[in-house]
């Protein structure tokens, strides 16, 4: 069976006693307001659902409807620490790169950072413009709606330039990268411009860069890691 987005992000909750949750991307809030967190923070530049209703119906929620940059630039404090953060936010790598870049800032010691489709099943699903996704499905008559962008290439930055971060890809989902605090006695050698040149060709030759395994091994594999 499938793990879903929230099933991941609860997973990941469960390892700590009271969690702090941070979503970057909210959209609809489906994955949001189905899990279950000690205090969670909700960030997204355009909620679509009545953010009103929800602070006042929400427990333990906080709403920004700001983005990622405005929040991590100006709104968090510089002392909030989060134990799990999620990031769902434009699906290109530079800003996904930008907010992981700031959400390692903000992370607890043992946190999880847990980014979405890293591992998009398409080339055409893996274009980072949005509007060239279209255009091209259409060309193509594909009625595939799967938009991931090039948020594969963060994989490649991470393997090469976060060496003192763990990472594995979820297998048994739509491919989503689980990221905590563990050194890499080895890193490949790549410069930027390798790792900003990487293709969906790369990204599927290239499978030892992408570690699948099961999500709940994933759990276990961080279970271990912390003793």
């Amino acid at each position: 069976m499938a793990v879903k987005r929230k099933d991941a992000v609860q997973g990941l909750l469960s390892l700590f006693d009271r969690p702090r949750y941070l979503e970057i991307g909210v959209n609809r809030g489906e994955t949001f307001h189905d899990v279950i967190a000690h205090e969670k923070v909700a960030v997204d530049p355009k909620f679509l659902f009545d953010v009103d209703r929800a602070r006042t119906t929400v427990q333990g929620a906080t709403y920004h409807e700001v983005t990622s940059d405005e929040y991590f630039g100006s709104i968090v404090r510089p002392e909030e620490r989060f134990d799990v953060i999620y990031l769902d936010g434009l699906h290109t790598s530079e800003q996904t790169l930008r907010d992981f870049m700031s959400a390692i800032l903000f992370l607890r010691e043992d946190g999880v950072i847990l980014i979405d489709d890293v591992r998009p099943p398409t080339y055409v699903a893996s274009l980072p413009n949005r509007k060239n996704f279209f255009k091209v499905r259409q060309f193509l008559g594909s009625d595939k709606k799967s938009w991931m962008g090039d948020v594969y290439r963060l994989v490649y930055f991470i393997e090469t330039f976060a060496q003192q971060f763990a990472y594995r890809i979820i297998a048994d989902n739509h491919g989503q990268a689980v990221i905590w605090r563990k050194p890499r006695k080895i890193v490949p050698h790549r410069t930027i411009s390798d790792v900003g040149c990487k293709t969906f060709e790369d990204m599927v030759i290239e499978e030892d860069t992408f570690p699948r395994m099961p999500f709940g091994e994933i759990v276990a594999l961080i279970k271990q890691d912390r003793q």
